[in-house]
């Protein structure tokens, strides 16, 4: 390949009525006859699908596929149709519009084709009004499709009159017409395989999406083997990848031609699967006189497969020419169809196209009508989904719910490379979309309200549950809430901030729901505080205070609960509990003591506090244990660092 040349990542085609010039039109625009098979020599018309490249102004090419215009060749037509982007119409001067003409215009429609031209060939061999006559009829044809205003051009394949215009119009068509991305996932439906002696299989065809290039790992669907490219060459030339909307092919390795037979789909592995269930949305052509059946046996065509199935009605009793519905195509044998694929539906006998559309996406389980009104709605929603990129990546992280999903998963379900995917998410954060994770791992930002709630209904509950409870550690948030533990945290996070929630020494507390005394209750709490005030180190275990408190346990237990939580009570031990007061007291004579001395024992400490070991070792491992001393035998140090 030139170096010097640049590829038009897209792909024009040929339609037609058989034996209208097709394939001269392309040997006169490139120089290469499609014509290769012996039959197609003999028979004087193409049969299966040719390729060519074009050399465009400023050293670019771009790619040409010559598809059969006969009716038995109608699959093969439909295979080469799936892989292009713009479509020249050649209807011949002599016959005008004939029966191929009309099935091919709804095919390159059904499967979204939104550009092109119209060209009037064999002008050499009829009158000048023949060839307007023809033109409005064609014009007349179009109309309302994506060819009314299309160029429509006269040109002799035999004498090469009218060739500039035609020329300057396939230029002007290649110009207008949107190129291929490349950020989604490598895909390529086979169009065909071949052995070269010397280099092993040779599998080619029109790449969907994606690029590829020597050393990629590829699988081959539906077998989901896996093969590395040892080669790729674009338009026949060496090339250093191959990138959508190029004609493609690749030197597999290790793999034989028997797997990657046309209808088979070459792709980045994980990113698609085979599936004999469909759901996509439908649009059953103008003209036919028959109302579709609720289940209509058919031939489905999507990419270069073509299988035959069922097409199933959720919602209506039969389907009438020119309606949309939403179908399930139910299959014999499992193809790869990806959300936003386009298709093409034929009736088995008689043959002919009933209608097509695009994939919303494939399923795992058969249609049930009793559940049809579920099944529309997700339909629905599906249905623009898959429209972009950052659409798709919307779309999923909506559907996945609260938990933070990695980057990897992310790019498979959207079908987006992980690069790709990369640049879009960080342009959807800074937009407030999505939130971003450590790890590379994403959610929705529409789930923080919802977490928000779950956070609030859940702290409600436990304070409902638990009364005298000042707030709640996040051990016993997690056990109520089933959300992703990190977005419960960042959630939090921005809880607190609003005020919605506050963090206390006692954990997380919703403002207004915090626990409160009444009247007669906090009389008690007095009494209980001038109780433990009043008996310092000697103070009564909890069980010996219904007798000094004059009150039954089961009305003192919320009481000791709420004074514990705000530390007027302090448990050192399951025997000894302390005022507040006497614990600061404890305290400041244990440090006021090392510091002069150096250091305590433990029957000195007795001393000091004027008590009884019952409360002094408790109360030296208290303080051990809360990193203000540091025991060394019987012995007592201040640590460094104090931290009471």
């Amino acid at each position: 390949m030139d170096s010097s040349q640049q590829t038009v990542t897209l792909t024009v085609g040929t339609a037609g009525h058989i034996d209208h010039g097709k394939t001269a039109i392309v040997k006169l625009l490139t120089g290469c006859d499609c014509d290769t098979l012996p039959e197609e020599k003999a028979r004087g018309m193409t049969i299966d699908l040719g390729f060519a490249t074009c050399i465009l102004p400023n050293n670019r090419r771009v790619g040409i596929v010559d598809v059969p215009g006969h009716e038995r060749f109608i699959h093969n037509m439909v295979a080469g149709a799936s892989g292009i982007d713009a479509v020249m119409l050649v209807v011949a001067a002599d016959d005008g519009i004939m029966p191929q003409t009309l099935e091919h215009f709804h095919i390159v429609r059904l499967l979204g084709i939104r550009s092109g031209m119209i060209i009037i060939t064999k002008i050499d061999i009829v009158p000048t009004e023949r060839v307007i006559e023809v033109s409005e009829a064609v014009k007349n044809l179009v109309k309302g499709s994506f060819l009314e205003g299309a160029p429509v051009v006269p040109v002799s394949s035999k004498t090469a009159a009218g060739f500039d215009a035609f020329y300057s119009a396939f230029v002007a068509t290649v110009d207008k017409t949107a190129e291929h991305r490349s950020d989604g996932p490598f895909l390529m439906h086979v169009e065909r395989s071949f052995v070269l002696k010397g280099r092993g299989t040779i599998v080619s065809g029109i790449p969907r999406s994606g690029a590829v290039k020597q050393g990629d790992v590829l699988e081959i669907l539906p077998s989901g083997k896996k093969s590395k490219v040892k080669g790729v060459q674009v338009y026949g030339q060496n090339a250093g990848q191959g990138r959508a909307g190029e004609c493609v092919a690749l030197n597999m390795a290790d793999m034989e031609i028997s797997e990657a037979v046309r209808g088979s789909v070459l792709s980045s592995p994980g990113y698609f699967t085979p599936a004999r269930f469909i759901n996509a949305k439908f649009h059953m052509i103008a003209g036919l006189d028959k109302p579709l059946k609720p289940r209509t046996a058919i031939r489905f065509h999507v990419g270069t497969a073509d299988v035959t199935g069922y097409l199933v009605l959720p919602d209506v009793a039969s389907l009438r020419a020119g309606m949309d519905v939403y179908v399930q195509i139910q299959l014999n044998e499992p193809v790869v169809a990806a959300p936003g694929d386009f298709f093409v539906v034929r009736m088995l006998s008689p043959a002919c196209t009933l209608g097509g559309g695009y994939v919303l996406e494939p399923e795992k389980k058969r249609l049930r009508r009793s559940k049809s009104e579920d099944w529309i709605a997700t339909c629905s929603e599906r249905e623009d989904a898959f429209k972009n990129p950052v659409s798709a990546i919307l779309y999923v992280l909506k559907n996945s719910g609260s938990r933070p999903m990695p980057l990897a998963e992310l790019s498979k379900l959207s079908l987006v490379n992980n690069v790709a995917a990369k640049t879009h998410l960080s342009a959807m954060c800074e937009q407030g979309l999505i939130l971003e994770f450590s790890g590379d791992r994403f959610v929705c930002a529409d789930f923080v309200k919802v977490v928000e709630k779950e956070i609030l209904d859940s702290l409600s509950r436990l304070h409902l549950l638990h009364r005298m409870n000042l707030g709640f550690e996040k051990k016993d948030l997690f056990k109520e809430l089933k959300t992703d533990h990190d977005m419960v945290e960042r959630v939090m996070a921005g809880l607190i901030e609003e005020g919605k929630v506050k963090l206390t020494e006692r954990g997380y507390q919703v403002p207004g729901l915090a626990p409160h005394l009444s009247q007669n209750q906090e009389a008690l709490a007095a009494k209980i505080r001038d109780v433990y005030r009043k008996t310092g180190f000697a103070s009564p275990r909890f069980d010996e205070l219904p007798a000094i408190a004059g009150a039954p346990a089961p009305v003192i237990k919320p009481v000791l609960d709420f004074l514990v939580q705000t530390g007027d009570l302090v448990i050192i031990c399951d025997n000894v509990v302390l005022g507040r007061n006497g614990l600061e007291e404890s305290k400041q004579k244990l440090v006021e003591y090392i510091t002069k001395n150096g250091s305590i024992e433990s029957g000195v400490f007795k001393e000091v506090l004027g008590t009884t070991r019952k409360y002094s070792i408790p109360l030296l491992e208290y303080w051990d244990s809360k990193g203000l001393t540091r025991r060394v035998g019987n012995l007592r140090y201040l640590r460094e660092v104090k931290s009471a």
